[in-house]
């Protein structure tokens, strides 16, 4: 319980009434000085037993008008108490906003004698995540305002911002979508799914949609592509948000389109009953890891975490130097001239993978997929959501998961279709889609391993045109 200056004041007029009393010799003072304590003994005495049942038949009502939202965008609220009877004195309810938000201080109050009483706000909000409103403070102040007493009471209500959808995602390979939906998988048998398996004719009972158009235009007649059945997998989603996924335009950053990638293939596994895993990957390490489970709340909480995400600062001591793999350093070696006394000296530096080997062993993303194919043996599927800045990490990284039995589906992001002078020169923009391009069918070409790009259908399309008129102004 707090007292106020109205409290301190009148404690004052006592202690005067005192104070002349006892100079004066006056017993009427004195009776009067008494008589004002003794008031403010029984104010106070009541007041605290009152304030409880106060606060007990309060009926605190805090509510936003959608529990989901977009980043950026603005919500209504409400916050209504009431009480059965007329309170005595006043009673004020304040709700804080979560610190992420952008609103003012919100605040209702029940006059003396009210039974009811409402105030409506806005909310925006600027960043992604889940938000939880602190419980309301509940502030009682008796009648003559001597006493205030505040005390924490209400429900909590609770916000899920979404991050602004990128418009138009492209997943595909070398510019063409994905014919059949990404994220599902085989289990050795022809149906619908995502790994191609044959191509055969087309037959009456065949829909268009069904219908593979490069290999009816090279064999000159109808043919259907085929692509494994579907199976329940132990499945791990390793999702990348290192500084470089932080690459693009406000709301369409790699990791916009990434984020978009991840919680469709979440909503897959969920969908097929697939036990899933989750390891995030930032330039520190692992920033999140759950053990592949079908329960319904890990499926929850790992959308959360997903939708969460923002790109990581890139740690002082980060290798920014382009790494070599160790094959191609032991090709290196073989290269080198024994006569010359130049290549003699490196010979020791290139001959010597292990050096590579740890170098890429430090990497994040390397070693989160190492622990997860350290921690799940039965894992018969990982799926990796990155970009192409770390290729000889990542190639690394897909040779370690696809151990044993394996399934691997990468989702890269060309970091060429995000970077904000893409559109100033298309041929160089060309240029370096194809080296992606390559370094994607190279990751396609490993036994057991699937390679999709990932970006924005429009900037896609612009570098693809801008490539075709190269080729034919060169013919």
């Amino acid at each position: 319980m707090e007292v106020t200056r109205r409290y301190w004041l009148t404690v004052g007029v006592a202690g005067l009434l005192l104070l002349w009393g006892l100079v004066l010799e006056r017993p009427a003072l004195l009776i009067g000085a008494a008589s004002v304590g003794a008031w403010l003994l029984t104010r106070q005495y009541r007041f605290v037993r009152t304030t409880r049942a106060t606060v007990d038949a309060l009926a605190i009502d805090p509510r936003l008008d959608r529990t989901r939202v977009t980043a950026e965008e603005t919500t209504l609220g409400s916050l209504t108490i009431q009480t059965a009877a007329p309170v005595e004195g006043a009673v004020t309810v304040d709700v804080v906003p979560p610190v992420a938000s952008q609103a003012t201080h919100v605040s209702c109050r029940l006059s003396d004698g009210a039974q009811t009483a409402q105030t409506t706000f806005e909310v925006t909000w600027p960043i992604a995540g889940s938000f939880t409103f602190g419980q309301p403070t509940v502030t009682v102040t008796d009648p003559l305002a001597l006493f205030r007493q505040s005390t924490a009471a209400g429900p909590t209500p609770s916000v899920t911002v979404e991050p602004r959808s990128p418009r138009d995602i492209h997943v595909g390979e070398g510019g063409d979508r994905v014919a059949a939906g990404f994220g599902q998988h085989d289990a050795g048998r022809t149906g619908s799914g995502l790994t191609p398996a044959e191509i055969r004719q087309y037959t009456p009972s065949d829909t268009t949609g069904q219908i593979d158009w490069k290999a009816t235009a090279r064999l000159n007649e109808p043919y259907i592509r085929e692509f494994e059945a579907e199976t329940d997998l132990e499945t791990v989603l390793v999702v990348d948000h290192r500084a470089s996924m932080g690459t693009g335009r406000a709301g369409e950053t790699k990791l916009d389109f990434a984020r978009q990638v991840a919680l469709a293939l979440l909503e897959s596994a969920q969908e097929h009953n697939d036990p899933l895993g989750w390891y995030g990957v930032g330039d520190g390490g692992l920033t999140g890891t759950f053990t592949p489970s079908t329960d319904a709340a890990q499926y929850r909480t790992i959308a959360g975490r997903i939708t969460s995400l923002e790109p990581t600062e890139s740690s002082a001591d980060s290798h920014a130097t382009a790494m070599v793999d160790p094959a191609s350093a032991r090709r290196t070696a073989d290269r080198l001239d024994d006569e010359s006394q130049f290549d003699t000296k490196l010979r020791p530096f290139f001959e010597s993978a292990d050096t590579y080997v740890q170098r890429i062993a430090d990497e994040p993303l390397f070693s989160a997929i190492r622990t997860a194919s350290t921690r799940h043996d039965g894992t018969n599927r990982t799926l990796i959501v990155t970009d192409d800045t770390h290729r000889t990490e990542l190639r690394e990284a897909v040779k370690v998961a696809r151990r044993g039995n394996g399934q691997v589906v990468v989702f890269l992001t060309p970091s060429v279709l995000y970077e904000s002078q893409t559109m100033r020169d298309l041929d160089d923009a060309y240029h370096r889609y194809t080296e992606f391009e390559a370094f994607r069918r190279e990751l396609a070409a490993i036994p057991r391993v699937t390679a999709f790009e990932v970006g924005p259908s429009d900037r896609l399309a612009t570098v693809l045109s801008a490539g075709r008129a190269q080729r034919g102004a060169t013919q």
